[in-house]
């Protein structure tokens, strides 16, 4: 008898031996088994052959292009996450982006978190000085002859990936600080910041102030348009109420036939009515202020306004004057809770540019001075003489521009070819302003990243951006400015996306601006080079002499209210 024949084993070594098939090919062992015939190998060789043939034909037969599954610019491409993204070191480019959000992300939080550092309900937050008299101190053996010695606070020793350029530059802002942060009578550092509406909602202007504020002592708002010129122009910090009745002007529409449009870029006029009610902070920053200046302009056709302080009328001001100037009533109140109202009353065409509420002990301010929808040249519409008095009497120790948003706009237009307009444009600009300060700091911010979609790559950012970048550098280091490159501190090209697909979200739905947490972490980054830059000037200057705070910006016209109380309670000032 012919003993049965013997079933040959699979093992997991693979194909086995036997007669014409390939039997029994074990995926895990003798229970899992496959028989693949070698017919069954060619049909599915013939098949893959028509499909890539059926791919490739519209590419070189003429006329069939219309039937290729992809074209150049489409928004996909067949097969791309299995294969293109790796053939084109787009995996690894993935996993970079991923941390670079991560790392954004952790920033934003940390950003947010010390956003509203705790404060009491009954004190304004920061490092507040008791209130102390304007000027020097000369004779007082108190006050340092020089530079003590630096330590670098825990919270201000933060690694800096992108740091400020042309540091020097700011030596003077970094003077007023030490003396601020020393708390020597009269010592306010003020900063102006001018810029597009990436400052928009006083958001990204609000959170730097906030921070340095803390960090150095609250010296109060600062300076305030007199009438909302635009839905988007909302400060922080302080309670303000437009009633209505003013017929505004922003620079960007050329509006002014004499070129004068106030410190702000913005004019207010009524010939009467116009109404407009300031008051302060319910609690922390803001919530004190012991001196109130109003702004305006004196003219042949002059109209008159009224001031009320705390709801009674301390000044009539009638701006009829036989030649066109500018002028300044300031209005001094024990520190604390107080409400401003202004209005006009007739008697001609008032016209206002704003006001100032500050606390006079050391400490910050830091003004907004947004103008929504400006490109960079319409600040050269300012009268050059005029602007100069204006900057001068606001006694500014740092002048810092970020404009260019609405520049990306020319990437079609007069910039294609060359960057040289607007690098002229900027550098005329920055001499303007300048002219009225010499002594003051100058910083550049370049614009932030400005994205687009771009077919199958996603949000790219666009292409001018860069280009814009460094032509505001150029001009910046060629100007005697310093730069920080919000660009790259945002992470460089495409950066836009990352901060979009961030959680919290950093940049909103239209590629070009931040959000409010977006708005936080540029302030953060802002915040921690000033810091790094201020470390390091510290350092520098130990032992050598220090200057004196010397007088504030002069005032010719003053009204001290000495006996009037702080308002703890005035229901009817100003808008919530």
């Amino acid at each position: 008898m012919t003993a049965p024949e013997q079933e040959p084993r699979a093992d997991h070594r693979g194909i086995l031996e036997g007669d014409d098939r390939v039997r029994h090919v074990s995926l895990q062992g003798d229970d899992a088994s496959v028989d693949v015939a070698p017919s069954a190998l060619r049909r599915w060789g013939w098949g893959m052959a028509t499909l890539a043939l059926l791919f490739v034909t519209p590419y070189v037969v003429p006329g069939l292009s219309r039937f290729a599954p992809w074209r150049p610019g489409d928004g996909y491409i067949p097969f791309w996450n299995i294969v293109g993204r790796e053939l084109m070191g787009q995996g690894k480019q993935q996993e970079a982006a991923r941390a670079e959000v991560a790392r954004l992300e952790e920033l934003a939080r940390q950003a947010l978190d010390n956003a509203e550092p705790a404060a009491s309900e009954d004190e304004p937050a920061g490092r507040n000085h008791a209130a102390l008299p304007t000027g020097s101190v000369p004779g007082d053996q108190s006050v340092p002859k020089v530079y003590p010695a630096y330590a670098v606070p825990a919270a201000d020793a933060v690694e800096v990936a992108v740091g400020i350029e042309n540091v020097a530059q700011l030596d003077h802002y970094y003077e007023r600080l030490t003396l601020t942060e020393l708390g020597l009578p009269g010592a306010i550092t003020r900063a102006s910041q001018w810029g597009d509406s990436v400052l928009g909602g006083d958001g990204l202007t609000s959170a730097i102030r906030r921070r340095l504020q803390h960090r150095f002592g609250d010296a109060g708002h600062g300076f305030h348009s007199l009438g909302r010129y635009n839905l988007s122009y909302v400060h922080q910090g302080v309670r303000y109420g437009d009633r209505g009745g003013w017929r505004t002007c922003e620079i960007i529409f050329k509006c002014e036939p004499d070129g004068r449009y106030g410190y702000a870029g913005v004019t207010s006029r009524s010939s009467g009515g116009g109404t407009s009610r300031w008051r302060t902070a319910a609690k922390g920053i803001g919530s004190s202020v012991s001196r109130f200046e109003f702004w305006y302009a004196k003219d042949p056709e002059g109209g008159r306004f009224q001031v009320k302080v705390d709801g009674e009328v301390e000044r009539v001001i009638d701006t009829r004057a036989d030649a066109p100037a500018d002028a300044i009533t300031s209005f001094w109140v024990p520190d604390g809770e107080h409400s401003f109202e202004v209005r006009a009353i007739g008697g001609g065409v008032a016209r206002g540019y704003g006001v100032v509420l500050e606390r006079d002990n050391p400490g910050i301010v830091w003004d907004e001075l947004a103008l929504i929808g400006s490109f960079t040249q319409r600040l050269d519409y300012q009268d050059p003489e005029h602007l100069a008095w204006q900057v001068d009497h606001r006694g500014v120790d740092m002048l810092v521009f970020m404009f260019g948003g609405n520049d990306v706009q020319r990437e079609t237009m007069d910039l294609v070819h060359t960057m040289q307009p607007y690098e002229d444009e900027y550098a005329r600009v920055l001499r303007k302003f300048k002219a009225g300060r010499p002594s003051a700091s100058c910083l550049v911010m370049s614009l932030m990243d400005h994205g687009e979609r771009a077919g199958q790559f996603g949000v790219q950012s666009r292409r001018i951006v860069p280009k814009l970048v460094l032509s505001q550098q150029k001009v910046a280091l060629a100007e005697g400015c310093a730069f920080f490159n919000t660009f790259q501190a945002m992470g460089g090209k495409d950066s836009i996306a990352r901060w979009y697909n961030a959680r919290p979200q950093l940049a909103g739905a239209d590629f070009s601006h931040p959000t409010i947490a977006g708005q936080e972490l540029i302030a953060t980054l802002l915040y921690r080079a000033l810091m790094q830059g201020y470390a390091g000037f510290r350092k520098d200057h130990e032992g050598k002499p220090l200057p004196e705070v010397g007088p504030g910006p002069v005032r010719d016209d003053i009204v001290k209210l000495e006996s009037k109380k702080p308002s703890k309670t005035d229901a009817d000032a100003g808008a919530k």
